[in-house]
């Protein structure tokens, strides 16, 4: 897994290799987009929805479940993503587009997913397989922005910035971890809540699933200005025994900025706190940054226990018993 964490800029230039490998045009209108996927294959579309958020054309929806919203029909396209291609709740989703004939297009390194759709003679993208899925995010990430630019439903090139942060995050490697050794020794035995302003949202979530199954361990998030309205409440009382870090950017909206200041002087009294500054021009720059860092910590938590890094014996029982 260190490997893995270590050569994430060069997978990410790998998989812009594979996206130059086709041409993809959509052979009818399409109003409107839902990307499928769960876990590590799930979590690319997310990210990628947030970066469209202000150039999309025509509205995104990420789908993690077995049903496809009720709206999906001739005019939408359904990007079906599963590494193994193997995932139950893909395949049920994928099955329900067919029917309600959609346009589908996959991402898949090989598995059910790759037999039907090509035998139903669907756009397919082939990535590397044999990589445990949450490792493996630049290879969906990648593809996902490139059939959206294929298909022209972004006003902006997002891509060109990708291929910028490839040299950001090759050059602050050694900072990235000494950054994630800090916030390791910060932490101690301590659960890990983050805040950030929401377009971090799902960078933080990204960041507790790799904890989860990583370092084999509960991890929280929120954010602004959400969590204004709700979640601080419960900060009143008692003293709260997390690592709480505030993400922050210069991309913040001013007033979601004095609220991240105002949140982090109120929870520093009832908590211990820590401040990470994202790095990079753009969104897409600091959301790859912070991934790469958050990426480290759950494996330096990990190394810290002497756990195995790659083993989720919890998600293979609870497949083997759904299986029964």
């Amino acid at each position: 897994m260190k490997e893995l964490i270590k050569n994430f800029p060069e997978q990410l230039q790998e998989s812009i290799n594979i996206s130059k490998t086709y041409q993809w045009t959509p052979e009818r209108t399409i109003t409107n987009i839902v990307m499928c996927g769960l876990g590590g294959s799930g979590i690319g579309a997310e990210i990628v929805k947030e970066w469209a958020r202000s150039s999309a054309r025509i509205p995104i929806e990420v789908c993690h479940s077995y049903e496809l919203p009720a709206y999906v029909g001739r005019t939408t396209l359904v990007i079906t993503c599963s590494y193994s291609g193997n995932t139950e709740e893909t395949l049920s989703a994928l099955a329900e587009a067919f029917v309600k004939q959609a346009l589908v297009v996959g991402i898949s390194s090989g598995g059910k997913l790759t037999e039907i759709l090509t035998s139903k003679k669907c756009m397919l993208i082939k990535v590397p397989g044999g990589l445990p899925p949450r490792s493996a995010l630049a290879y969906p990430l990648i593809q996902l922005i490139e059939l959206l630019e294929q298909g022209g439903f972004l006003k902006t090139a997002v891509m060109e910035q990708v291929g910028a942060s490839i040299a950001q995050l090759k050059s602050h490697q050694q900072e990235i971890i000494a950054l994630a050794e800090k916030l390791l020794a910060r932490s101690e035995d301590k659960k890990i809540l983050l805040y950030s302003e929401d377009k971090f949202r799902p960078v933080l979530l990204r960041t507790c699933q790799q904890i989860n199954e990583n370092s084999k361990e509960l991890a929280f998030f929120n954010v602004i200005p959400e969590m204004n309205h709700n979640e601080i409440v419960g900060w009143a009382k008692d003293p709260i025994d997390f690592l709480v870090i505030f993400v922050r950017s210069d991309l913040e909206n001013e007033r979601n900025a004095r609220r991240l200041d105002i949140t982090s002087e109120i929870v520093s009294e009832k908590s211990a706190t820590i401040s990470v500054q994202s790095k990079g021009v753009n969104l897409i720059e600091q959301s790859l940054y912070l991934i790469h860092l958050f990426d480290w910590l759950s494996y330096l938590k990990a190394e810290q226990k002497g756990i195995d890094v790659v083993e989720v014996k919890v998600i293979d029982h609870l497949k083997a018993e759904l299986a029964k």
